[in-house]
């Protein structure tokens, strides 16, 4: 789809069609720009500009908060008139998805009638424009897609047609070739496509085991299939997300963790899994990655998962964090009948220690509203960046410990008592975690 969450908003108010738009992340707290129409891009809007930044440099733009349940109702709908053209799709995010006509179209010609039936209905039927690529590949299929935006469609038929289309254009423009690699190919001179293709050997020497995939994207050739996403068949279940900037506050970061284990736990619940093991990953400031991973007691409960998650960072050194992530694995189905150790021990299964968390969250940094069903990977983002610039608003002083003399104490209890502290003082409480901790 082209420019999704302003096309959807630009379908319900056609006044806003000629006018720039920005659409703000889905919580509306978060100054900054999620997504911006075509009008608004002319103008330097993109996404994660601030607000007041967006402002001065486009005085005329319709600034909307984001509405993700709508999006996603829109989405479904948007979904379900493609799956009527193929028995294979993957969806790929809310407005995207690879759909294999190889068994729905007889010939070349019928792929073409799909794809040119799509863009009509999607236009007439939602009122929205989407651009469509037709490829012989995932990744061919994808760079026609991007090819002539908006509401374009382009077809890339063999490898030799997509060399042809992209053999002087950056390496980084290829899709599935993200910009750390296009940066350390960079470095040695290798820019274009053109120039993978033509010193293999040295991209091998740079790149070793990952030089393959790059070497086939760059001659066009993707071997992936398209594979339905059956959530219920997942063996583990990861959630990631990447900050603006670095992150040096271990409690800030312990919040953000805790979301990212309510969402994990809403996924778990919805397709009725557990999991026995837990990892974190992530990188430090410079990219420098980190993680590590460890078994537990089978559960799906935010708390308890994030317990997990955190007694695992305890045993990283703390350093300024730029991307975390959190996975579950060893995941099993959990019979209806199957009782969990609290449900044994009479403990009764609520959320309410879940929802204490989230609403101690909510006050923290000044966020409208804080639910667990409202947690998901489209708005962890968003919030965590509000959490981010809202850390300090609401203290009326600043505690920063250095922890090097709680060496032999307990992370949990450090932990423990410091969280008390910075909950019952409204304040923001920060400390450098020596490595040995």
């Amino acid at each position: 789809m082209d420019c999704y969450y302003a096309s959807v908003e630009m379908r319900e108010d056609p006044s806003l069609k000629n006018r720039p738009v920005a659409i703000l992340s889905p919580a509306d707290q978060v100054q900054v720009v999620g997504t911006c129409n075509y009008p608004a891009r002319e103008m330097g809007l993109h996404s994660g500009m601030s607000v007041s930044e967006a402002r001065r440099l486009c005085p005329s733009a319709v600034f909307i908060n984001g509405d993700l349940r709508k999006y996603r109702a829109v989405s479904e709908d948007l979904h379900r008139l493609w799956s009527e053209y193929t028995d294979i799709m993957e969806p790929v995010m809310l407005d995207e998805a690879y759909l294999d006509v190889t068994n729905t179209a007889r010939d070349l010609d019928e792929a073409r009638r799909f794809a040119h039936e799509i863009q009509r209905r999607v236009l007439e039927e939602m009122g929205m424009g989407c651009s469509v690529g037709l490829g012989y590949n995932m990744v061919s299929a994808k760079t026609g897609s991007e090819e002539l935006k908006p509401n374009g469609y382009f077809e890339i038929l063999s490898p030799e047609d997509f060399v042809d289309l992209m053999e002087d254009r950056d390496i980084g423009e290829v899709n599935s070739i993200g910009p750390r690699t296009s940066e350390k190919l960079g470095c040695h001179g290798i820019r274009t496509v053109k120039d993978v293709r033509e010193n293999r050997a040295e991209v091998a020497s740079i790149l070793g085991s990952q030089a393959k995939r790059i070497i086939d994207l760059a001659d066009g050739i993707d071997l992936r299939p398209v594979t339905p996403r059956i959530p219920e068949d997942a063996k583990s279940i990861s959630r990631s997300l990447t900050f603006l900037k670095d992150i040096d506050d271990y409690w800030l970061l312990s919040d953000v963790v805790f979301l990212v284990c309510v969402d994990i736990a809403n996924i778990l619940d919805r397709y009725g899994k557990l999991g026995n093991g837990i990892g974190v990953a992530g990188a430090y400031s410079g990219r420098e990655p980190f993680g590590s991973n460890k078994p537990m007691r089978m559960c799906r409960d935010p708390v308890e998962l994030h317990e997990s998650a955190m007694s695992i960072l305890d045993e990283i050194p703390f350093r300024p964090v730029r991307r975390i992530g959190v996975y579950v694995y060893n995941l099993v189905k959990q019979d209806p009948k199957q009782k969990t150790l609290d449900s044994l021990m009479g403990i009764a299964e609520n959320g309410s220690a879940v929802e204490e968390k989230l609403e101690s969250i909510r006050k923290r940094y000044d966020l409208d509203n804080l639910r667990k069903e409202s947690v998901d990977r489209d708005t962890i983002r968003s919030i965590a960046e509000h959490m981010r610039t809202h850390r300090g608003r609401r203290r009326s002083y600043s505690l920063n410990f250095s922890l090097s003399y709680l060496d032999n104490v307990p992370s949990f209890l450090t932990r423990w008592v410091f969280w008390m502290v910075r909950t019952s003082l409204s304040t923001k409480v920060s400390f450098s975690r020596p490595a040995s901790m």
